[in-house]
Protein backbone atom coordinates (compact mmCIF):
# COMPACT_ATOMS: atom_id res chain seq x y z
CA UNK A 1 0.00 0.00 0.00
CA UNK A 2 1.14 3.25 -1.02
CA UNK A 3 2.40 5.66 2.20
CA UNK A 4 -0.42 7.97 1.17
CA UNK A 5 -2.65 5.92 1.75
CA UNK A 6 -1.51 4.44 4.76
CA UNK A 7 -1.86 8.35 6.19
CA UNK A 8 -5.09 8.41 4.75
CA UNK A 9 -6.66 5.07 6.04
CA UNK A 10 -5.17 6.08 9.94
CA UNK A 11 -6.82 9.73 9.44
CA UNK A 12 -9.90 8.00 8.49
CA UNK A 13 -9.82 5.88 11.62
CA UNK A 14 -9.11 8.18 14.34
CA UNK A 15 -12.39 10.04 12.02
CA UNK A 16 -14.70 7.17 12.44
CA UNK A 17 -13.50 6.59 16.19
CA UNK A 18 -14.97 10.21 17.05
CA UNK A 19 -17.37 10.83 14.61
CA UNK A 20 -19.54 7.95 13.38
CA UNK A 21 -22.64 6.93 14.65
CA UNK A 22 -24.94 4.02 14.10
CA UNK A 23 -27.25 4.49 10.89
CA UNK A 24 -29.66 2.12 9.08
CA UNK A 25 -30.29 2.27 5.39
CA UNK A 26 -33.63 0.86 4.58
CA UNK A 27 -33.58 0.24 0.62
CA UNK A 28 -36.65 1.43 -0.97
CA UNK A 29 -38.29 1.08 -4.42
CA UNK A 30 -41.73 3.08 -5.55
CA UNK A 31 -42.06 4.33 -1.98
CA UNK A 32 -41.64 0.93 -0.44
CA UNK A 33 -39.37 -1.10 1.15
CA UNK A 34 -37.33 -3.19 -1.56
CA UNK A 35 -37.67 -6.63 -0.27
CA UNK A 36 -35.15 -7.79 -2.99
CA UNK A 37 -32.22 -5.59 -1.13
CA UNK A 38 -30.90 -5.98 2.32
CA UNK A 39 -31.66 -3.43 5.37
CA UNK A 40 -27.96 -2.16 5.59
CA UNK A 41 -26.84 -1.41 9.80
CA UNK A 42 -23.28 1.22 9.36
CA UNK A 43 -21.58 3.18 11.41
CA UNK A 44 -20.25 5.93 9.87
CA UNK A 45 -20.46 10.05 10.04
CA UNK A 46 -23.16 11.54 9.20
CA UNK A 47 -22.94 15.33 9.20
CA UNK A 48 -25.57 17.73 9.48
CA UNK A 49 -26.11 20.84 8.13
CA UNK A 50 -27.66 23.95 10.08
CA UNK A 51 -31.10 24.62 8.19
CA UNK A 52 -31.59 27.90 7.03
CA UNK A 53 -34.18 30.19 5.39
CA UNK A 54 -33.55 32.36 2.27
CA UNK A 55 -35.70 34.98 0.45
CA UNK A 56 -35.95 36.08 -2.74
CA UNK A 57 -34.30 39.83 -2.14
CA UNK A 58 -31.81 40.74 -4.30
CA UNK A 59 -29.25 43.05 -2.58
CA UNK A 60 -26.72 45.74 -3.85
CA UNK A 61 -24.15 42.88 -5.34
CA UNK A 62 -26.78 41.53 -7.77
CA UNK A 63 -27.09 38.70 -5.75
CA UNK A 64 -30.45 36.75 -5.54
CA UNK A 65 -31.80 33.53 -3.75
CA UNK A 66 -35.05 32.10 -3.94
CA UNK A 67 -36.64 31.29 -0.27
CA UNK A 68 -35.18 27.80 -0.55
CA UNK A 69 -34.75 26.11 2.89
CA UNK A 70 -31.20 24.77 2.60
CA UNK A 71 -29.67 21.82 4.63
CA UNK A 72 -29.39 18.35 4.83
CA UNK A 73 -27.19 15.72 5.75
CA UNK A 74 -24.30 13.44 4.05
CA UNK A 75 -22.89 10.25 5.22
CA UNK A 76 -19.34 9.80 4.36
CA UNK A 77 -18.53 6.02 4.05
CA UNK A 78 -15.06 4.46 4.19
CA UNK A 79 -14.80 2.04 0.85
CA UNK A 80 -12.39 0.10 3.31
CA UNK A 81 -14.60 -0.52 6.01
CA UNK A 82 -18.01 -0.81 3.35
CA UNK A 83 -16.72 -2.04 -0.04
CA UNK A 84 -19.59 -1.59 -2.76
CA UNK A 85 -22.10 -0.73 -0.04
CA UNK A 86 -25.84 -1.14 -1.98
CA UNK A 87 -27.17 2.09 -1.30
CA UNK A 88 -29.47 4.11 -4.13
CA UNK A 89 -31.14 7.09 -4.52
CA UNK A 90 -34.58 7.26 -2.51
CA UNK A 91 -33.07 4.90 -0.19
CA UNK A 92 -34.15 5.83 3.36
CA UNK A 93 -31.46 6.71 6.16
CA UNK A 94 -32.75 6.85 9.72
CA UNK A 95 -29.67 7.93 12.54
CA UNK A 96 -30.54 5.48 15.61
CA UNK A 97 -28.14 7.18 17.84
CA UNK A 98 -30.00 10.71 17.42
CA UNK A 99 -33.03 11.73 19.47
CA UNK A 100 -36.65 11.00 17.96
CA UNK A 101 -34.27 9.26 15.16
CA UNK A 102 -34.25 11.38 12.50
CA UNK A 103 -34.82 10.09 9.12
CA UNK A 104 -33.92 11.72 5.24
CA UNK A 105 -33.74 10.13 2.12
CA UNK A 106 -30.75 9.67 -0.57
CA UNK A 107 -30.44 12.49 -3.45
CA UNK A 108 -27.26 11.49 -4.62
CA UNK A 109 -24.20 9.04 -4.28
CA UNK A 110 -20.43 10.48 -5.15
CA UNK A 111 -18.71 7.43 -5.29
CA UNK A 112 -16.01 8.95 -7.35
CA UNK A 113 -14.52 11.10 -4.09
CA UNK A 114 -11.14 10.42 -3.16
CA UNK A 115 -11.12 8.36 -0.24
CA UNK A 116 -15.06 8.29 1.05
CA UNK A 117 -18.42 7.69 -0.49
CA UNK A 118 -20.01 10.25 -0.37
CA UNK A 119 -23.88 9.96 0.58
CA UNK A 120 -26.23 12.64 0.01
CA UNK A 121 -29.27 13.17 2.08
CA UNK A 122 -32.38 15.19 1.71
CA UNK A 123 -35.70 15.52 3.71
CA UNK A 124 -37.50 11.92 4.24
CA UNK A 125 -40.83 12.73 2.75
Amino acid sequence: MPRFDQYRQKLFSAVDDMHAERVRVFPMNGGRQDQTRTVLDLMVPLKTADRESQNLSGDRSGDFNANVRVGGARLLIDPSTYPNPDIREKDRVVALDRPGEPAWKVSSIDSKSNGRIIINLGDAN
